[in-house]
């Protein structure tokens, strides 16, 4: 029958859930339990004496370099991170692979800027820092937003993927999601940091196998990585060099070097690995395999949007309706591949639990972290560390429970992967903004620096919420994707192929948009960066302003980074350096700084 004269009446879509069946599941199962026993090792049969708070919190600082680079990078990627960035490579082209790039200039400033200080004053709580740089009312709003964010953003890093998974796997959402807290709660209120170290660590290396394994057969099956790189350059996929600066644009060089390397944060989580190795060398070195890792992951992602596209390029799974949003490209690319495999879509599937486990985990710790020591022990100053100890498995267990109860709501929110955007930018890139003006600029104040961490939040959040509610006005930069190859169903129920669909080739710079909306077609990838420039710029105008207002003492020279410090000493005035910064011999007096490079617990 000739599709040209008889219109189809509906796409063949096929349905996958029969494909997991019980080995899959049994796989799935044993990454929980897996999970769950090494919760019950670290809390009950490998402790030789009864668990500190500071062991609960930060391992007690004597963990190995491995578990701990592992870890860090689960604290970075979620399942989110997974099943939404291959899409990105899908719709947009090779231009995101640059993103790997910005993972080295800013783990060369972590390593050199921000985590010396955080060892040098060893605080359980990163957001203590802005007590003593700054003032209280600092730390109480950093710990509030920050209590905030982890509690809404566990309920979609669970929901989320659990979501994508069922519907294309038939897993069940509520199941899915119900597990991994159980599980989460279970060994982060058991087992403590190094608990959630030690799972971390096996879940790192689950999703890493899970996507190797993923892209190695979905290379075989199109036929080498030769025919994958071709299916892209003929349709116009590859692109490493667009030096646009237009901010709207996607995926650039801009937006890959300079926002991958705002992108990322230090954090309440992240801080709290940081210290839970020994020296300071040791951190170092744990950040330095975890950009390896985090550079690992996105070239895997990269691979696997890449295969997708090679496998789906004739025949979009979107426009036929077989997967109703982007985050589910992967999950029905691993059931068509792997389905016939028993075993290997549980593996992963397991992956993709173990990327939520580890999130969850991570902010579970955290937020025991920040509520006991933001908290609890400013109003029960006398509490013995026993009882903080139990105090913090009581925060990890209920902040768990009130996390989950956030599912329910996440499922009214739609497509909750924008949201999910929005959350990570307003909050990662004013953090590390407020962190930036405290230790790299000596005359930024207490009410100025904390004025320039509203604006940040506030420019970042009108932003991105104005994309999310007026995201129909917003340019599509989607290349073109075809149906030429799909088969329908026609109205006698016989299978058939259309013709070549036909793409307008109109660019979406040449159409006319409104100041609003441009400003709101902002790429999500520069968020973070947004709200950390912006933290840092209006932080200092503001606090040129309070200056008049405020009566500002010298900052003590432990909570400034000690390299720029010394940059400012040589190339400043010594007057401007005397009025910013209490002077050395007093320093020394009171609290001998030691040097960044023999920094020891």
């Amino acid at each position: 029958m000739d599709p040209t004269t008889t219109p189809p009446s509906r796409f063949y879509v096929k349905d996958y859930s029969e494909k997991f069946g019980a080995v899959e599941y049994v796989v799935f199962s044993s990454v929980l339990v897996a999970s769950a026993g090494i919760g019950v090792y670290y809390g009950w049969i490998g402790r030789k004496k009864a668990q500190t708070n500071d062991e609960f919190l930060t391992a007690g600082k004597s963990m190995p370099i491995l578990p701990v680079a592992l870890s860090l990078i689960c604290s970075f990627v979620s399942a989110i991170t997974i099943l939404g960035n291959p899409p990105e490579v899908y719709y947009y082209g090779t231009q995101y692979l640059l993103i790997a790039t910005g993972f080295i200039p800013i783990t060369l400033a972590l390593a050199y800027i921000y985590v010396p200080v955080f060892f040098r004053l060893q605080l359980t709580s990163a957001y203590e820092y802005f007590e003593l740089r700054f003032n209280r009312a600092n730390r109480m709003v950093m710990s509030v937003i920050s209590v905030i964010y982890l509690i809404l953003l566990m309920s979609v890093w669970v929901y989320a993927p659990s979501l994508a998974l069922s519907q294309v796997a038939g897993i069940n959402t509520y199941l899915s999601t119900g597990l991994t807290f159980v599980v989460c709660i279970f060994y982060s209120s058991l087992g403590g940091l190094k608990a959630v170290l030690w799972t971390d660590a096996l879940q790192a290396t689950l999703m890493l196998v899970s996507l190797a394994a993923v892209v190695g057969k979905g290379i075989t099956d199109v036929g080498g990585i030769g025919e994958v790189w071709d299916i892209a350059e003929r349709n116009n996929r590859v692109e490493f060099f667009n030096f646009d600066p237009d901010p709207r644009v996607r995926h650039s060089f801009w937006t890959g070097t300079v926002g991958g390397y705002l992108i990322y944060a230090a954090t309440q989580s992240q801080i709290q690995r940081y210290l839970s190795v020994p020296t300071l060398q040791k951190a170092r070195l744990t950040l330095f395999i975890n950009m390896i890792g985090l550079i690992l992951i996105i070239v895997l992602c990269f691979l696997a949007g890449l295969v997708i596209y090679a496998k789906y390029h004739m025949c979009d799974p979107i426009k036929t309706n077989a997967v109703e949003t982007s985050d589910q490209l992967l999950p029905l690319f691993v059931m068509e591949t792997l389905g016939d495999y028993p075993g290997l879509p549980g593996i992963f599937v397991a992956g993709i639990t173990g990327a939520s486990l580890s999130s969850v985990s991570s902010a579970l710790n955290a937020l025991s972290a920040i509520i006991t020591e933001d908290y609890v022990k400013k109003w029960r100053p006398n509490y013995k560390d026993a009882q903080l100890a139990r105090i913090s498995k009581i925060v990890s267990v209920v902040g768990g429970i009130l996390s989950f109860a956030f599912v329910f709501v996440a499922e009214l929110m739609g497509d909750i992967f924008p949201i999910a955007l929005t959350m990570v930018g307003m909050f990662l890139g004013p953090t590390l903004g407020l962190f930036t003006l405290g230790m790299v600029f000596p005359w930024a104040n207490a009410w100025g620096s904390l004025a320039g961490l509203i604006s940040g939040i506030v420019l970042v959040l009108t932003i991105s919420a104005g994309s999310i509610i007026d995201s129909d006005s917003i340019p599509d930069q989607k290349l073109p994707v075809s149906t030429e190859g799909c088969p329908f169903y026609n109205e006698t129920d016989h299978i058939i192929y259309p013709k070549a669909d036909v793409f307008s080739s109109t660019s979406w710079k040449d159409a006319e948009y409104s100041p609003w909306v441009k400003i709101i077609s902002l790429a999500p990838t520069w968020y973070p960066g947004l709200g950390q420039l912006s933290t840092i710029f209006f932080g200092l105008i503001f606090s040129m302003v309070f200056l008049r207002f405020q009566n500002v003492k010298p900052v003590k020279r432990e909570y400034l980074n000690t390299s720029i410090l010394r940059l400012y000493e040589w190339g400043l005035p010594s007057y401007w350096i005397k009025g910013w910064v209490e002077p050395l011999e007093l320093n020394l007096k009171e609290n001998a700084v030691e040097s960044d490079n023999n920094i020891r617990v």
